[in-house]
């Protein structure tokens, strides 16, 4: 479920895009975004029953 707008448009040289759009007519697009200590989502991680963006923000809170 996104929210906000449906994508990133465009990063910067220190953004790591974390996520794309995996199939359909927006394939390719970033929908995850992390610089240094920020993580940005377009979509709701919660909505969708799939758990690597959660297993992603613990590792990060495990490691600082």
């Amino acid at each position: 479920m996104f929210i906000r707008a449906p994508w990133v448009e465009a990063v910067g040289p220190e953004v790591e895009v974390r996520a794309r759009v995996e199939s359909g007519p927006s394939v390719g697009r970033i929908v995850a975004v992390r610089q240094a200590a920020l993580l940005a989502t377009s979509f709701h991680p919660e909505m969708t029953g799939d758990h690597r963006v959660h297993r992603f923000f613990l590792d990060l809170v495990r490691h600082r």
